[in-house]
């Protein structure tokens, strides 16, 4: 059977840094806050804040961002590095007890592939597979697939053409 693969944690490029970039405008923002309220002086209404609250807002900031980097970064090096060297389980076969996710996403995207269970949320971060059919991806009950799997992260998924 040919397989085509759909997602491949070996490429995860840039979809789960999109909260890096809010930590680093907020930096920002409590950068400008405590450094340059000048700035603030010619917006419209209350835009500054105390000097205690404008600090505390910028090192929150930063220890946030800080954390999300280091998890964030280090599971999608991780992920990468094994879906590379391919060290993980592969499992292959039809979608079975294919369970989709509300598009409101309060529910987990689930199903199973030779009585392994996976499951996975759009709204959860992840280094692995993490798209749901509500929101395009490519998982239908029937779907003949291959997977690279490492603990519960899909590291590579491929669907069969």
């Amino acid at each position: 059977m040919h397989y085509v693969t759909v997602f491949d944690a070996s490429r995860p490029g840039l979809r789960h840094f999109w909260p890096i970039a809010i930590g680093l405008l907020f930096i920002v923002i409590g950068s400008v806050q405590l450094f340059a309220p000048g700035l603030l002086a010619r917006l419209p209404g209350k835009a500054r804040l105390g000097r205690p609250v404008a600090w505390f807002f910028l090192l929150f900031a930063i220890f946030w961002t800080s954390i999300v980097s280091w998890v964030l970064v280090g599971s999608t090096l991780d992920a990468r590095a094994h879906a590379l060297r391919r060290d993980c389980t592969i499992v292959e076969g039809p979608v079975e007890r294919f369970h989709p996710m509300s598009s409101e996403g309060h529910d987990m995207e689930s199903f199973d592939v030779a009585g392994r269970h996976f499951e996975y949320s759009d709204f959860i971060m992840s280094a692995g597979f993490n798209t749901s059919a509500s929101h395009g991806g490519p998982i239908r009950e029937g779907l003949p697939v291959r997977i690279c799997y490492r603990g519960g992260d899909i590291l590579i998924l491929e669907v069969a053409r």
